[in-house]
C-alpha cells in the first residue's frame, strides 16, 4: 500500500543496499520530523487542560472586544437617548401612571376572584352530597 499514511513511504521502494548514505539520512531526517510533527499532534490532543485555557482566554478576549464596541455605541447614542428623555418627560409620566393603574386594578381582580372562590368552596350546596350529586 503507498499514500500518505502508508508503512513505507514510496521513495522506499528500491533496496536499501541500491541507496547511498546520503538519501538514507535524508529519509531518516524526514521520518524523524515526521514522527516529531505526529508526537506533537497527539500530545496536544491529550493535554486537555491547555485546550480548554486557551479556548477560554480566547472567549474572553471576545467578550471584551464586543464589551468594548457595546460600550462605544453606548456612548454615541446616550446623548440622544437622554435628550429624547428629557423632551418627552409627560409623555412618560402618563405612561407610568397608566401601567401602574393598570397592575394595581389586575391585582386587585385576582385577589377578589381568590377571596370569592376561597368563599364559594366554604360554602355547602343544599341538596347535594359530598361527591356533588343530588
Amino acid at each position: 500500500m503507498t499514500g500518505p499514511h502508508s508503512a513505507d513511504p514510496p521513495h522506499r521502494a528500491t533496496s536499501g543496499a541500491s541507496r547511498t548514505p546520503e538519501e538514507l539520512r535524508q529519509d531518516l531526517g524526514t521520518l524523524r520530523a515526521e514522527l516529531g510533527d505526529t508526537v506533537e499532534e497527539l500530545a496536544h490532543r491529550v493535554d486537555v487542560p491547555s485546550r480548554v485555557r486557551a479556548k477560554r482566554e480566547e472567549t474572553t478576549a471576545r467578550v471584551h472586544e464586543q464589551v468594548t464596541q457595546a460600550r462605544a455605541v453606548l456612548a454615541e447614542k446616550a446623548p440622544t437617548v437622554d435628550a429624547a428623555v428629557r423632551d418627552q418627560r409627560t409623555l412618560i409620566a402618563v405612561i407610568t401612571l397608566v401601567l401602574s393603574y393598570l397592575l394595581v386594578s389586575r391585582m386587585r381582580r385576582r385577589k377578589q376572584r381568590r377571596k370569592a372562590a376561597r368563599a364559594e368552596a366554604d360554602i355547602p350546596v343544599i341538596g347535594r352530597d359530598e361527591n356533588g350529586t343530588r
